[in-house]
């Protein structure tokens, strides 16, 4: 079964490098057309990372994934990311520390869940 999770990972892993590579592509060729204000690029490649993070939980969490807690953490990542490149996208960049937030929590929730008592496990 292991054999299994470790080849998932090795095929999320390509995805999200292809992805990745798809994405930067992309946002040079809209850049070099000018489809992209200046100054923005970076932007919307935070979006677009945010993106992929958020694509590569719901592969990982509803994939043959035995431990769906780990994939959490991509989505809160990856809303994260999402949340700041539109705040300062549409001029709330004074809001992007609030993205902070989530990923507070999501650190509390996975430190308190991989380190609960064995009572609690039950």
């Amino acid at each position: 079964m292991e054999n299994k999770n470790g080849k998932l990972e090795q095929v999320w892993s390509g995805i999200g490098w292809g992805l990745l590579f798809i994405l930067v592509g992309s946002l040079i060729f809209m850049d070099n057309k000018g489809w992209i204000s200046s100054g923005q690029g970076w932007l919307y490649f935070v979006i677009g990372l945010g993106g992929i993070f958020i694509l590569g939980f719901l592969g990982r969490y509803f994939g043959n994934q035995a431990n769906r807690l780990n994939a959490v953490g991509g989505l809160v990542v990856g809303l994260a990311l999402v949340y700041i490149g539109t705040a300062f996208l549409y001029g709330f960049g004074n809001w992007w520390p609030l993205a902070l937030v989530p990923l507070g929590v999501g650190c509390l929730i996975r430190g308190i869940w991989r380190n609960k008592p064995e009572s609690l496990a039950r």
